[in-house]
């Protein structure tokens, strides 16, 4: 089976990392993260990304659903083969912001 060239992933919960990064390893020949603060930047070091991009919080209490703009034009810029998110709640509401931002299939 013939790889993607980028799987990305992001996660409103850092517990979550691990079982992206195990599929987007599978799928992907490189893995780049996002993620939502410096802390969960260190966490996911250890899986071997890429690359990491750091979104900016504005507070403690930002909504995972509102950085849908900045993720899309993230990836409107780099585009990545693949987007791996967390089945949470909230990753589930990222991710039909997403689709309608880029005109994409959940």
């Amino acid at each position: 089976m013939s790889q993607l060239n980028s799987v990305w992933v992001f996660s409103d919960n850092p517990e979550r990392y691990a079982e992206l990064f195990g599929g987007a390893q599978q799928w992907g020949q490189q893995v780049y993260a996002i993620v939502q603060n410096t802390d969960q930047a260190q966490a996911v070091m250890p899986y071997g990304p890429k690359c990491i991009y750091v979104l900016e919080q504005n507070d403690a209490l930002q909504r995972t659903e509102n950085y849908a703009e900045s993720i899309a034009a993230l990836l409107k810029d780099k585009h990545p083969s693949m987007l791996l998110l967390a089945a949470t709640k909230r990753g589930k509401a990222l991710a039909a912001r997403l689709s309608v931002q880029l005109n994409a299939a959940l």
